[in-house]
């Protein structure tokens, strides 16, 4: 199951979520030029959809446009993964603190679903269904604060680190590490503790960039040693 699964309502929508999906697949490879002409059959899809998922994913940080030289995979860079985590370390414990008391039974209810369906996925190695629970199970949290621009600016973030949280996520130990920080965020979002379910929100944003920091660099290294 899919928790974020929904069915795309335009071929702009379409398009964007494919190209996106190969990015993070690796079926496009960090600089691979992405031609127009090639999507446009690929996806069977008219040149003004494509260029419009084009300019979407460039917001996003995925895809980086040039005049008069067209559209290419973003680089990875550890400069940018850096100032992504330090802003979301910032912006999501702010948004815990303010939601934390405005947590409906309702929404406990969803992340003690979330929480079981992550025990299940990290048990049973689907890391890509991980990733989906992970990321409502925090938006559930951030979007009973009721702070709409907020909630945009951290989604957009999230978007932006998502081949990023990729390269670490797939590594075997960080899912138990990251399980158990979740059951705590759980737990003092239950006991009403903003104060201290802000701090473990800011501490799991920080522990993942500490661990993707050393992996992303050694394949920036791996990648410059194969080029050399």
């Amino acid at each position: 199951m899919n928790v974020r699964a929904s069915v795309p309502v335009t071929v702009t929508d379409y398009v964007t979520r494919s190209i996106r999906e190969r990015i993070l697949s690796g079926a496009y490879l960090p600089g691979a030029k992405l031609d127009q002409q090639m999507l446009v059959e690929e996806f069977g899809a008219s040149l003004i959809p494509v260029r419009e998922s084009l300019r979407q994913l460039e917001a996003q940080g995925f895809v980086r446009l040039y005049p008069h030289k067209g559209a290419y995979v973003a680089e990875l860079s550890l400069a940018e993964v850096k100032e992504i985590y330090f802003v979301r370390e910032l912006l999501e414990e702010s948004a815990t603190r303010l939601a934390v008391p405005r947590l409906s039974a309702e929404d406990k209810t969803r992340l003690r679903q979330r929480l079981k369906q992550m025990e299940q996925a990290t048990a049973s190695g689907d890391y890509a269904q991980l990733l989906d629970l992970n990321r409502d199970f925090h938006f559930i949290i951030y979007e009973a604060g009721d702070n709409r621009l907020l909630v945009e600016l951290i989604r957009g973030l999230w978007d932006r680190s998502s081949r990023y949280r990729h390269l670490y996520t797939y590594l075997p130990d960080r899912a138990p590490r990251a399980l158990r920080e979740h059951k705590r965020i759980y737990s003092l979002c239950i006991s009403s503790d903003a104060e201290a379910a802000a701090r473990a929100v800011r501490n799991n944003v920080r522990q993942t960039v500490r661990g993707l920091v050393p992996v992303l660099r050694a394949r920036l290294a791996e990648k410059k040693s194969f080029a050399g």
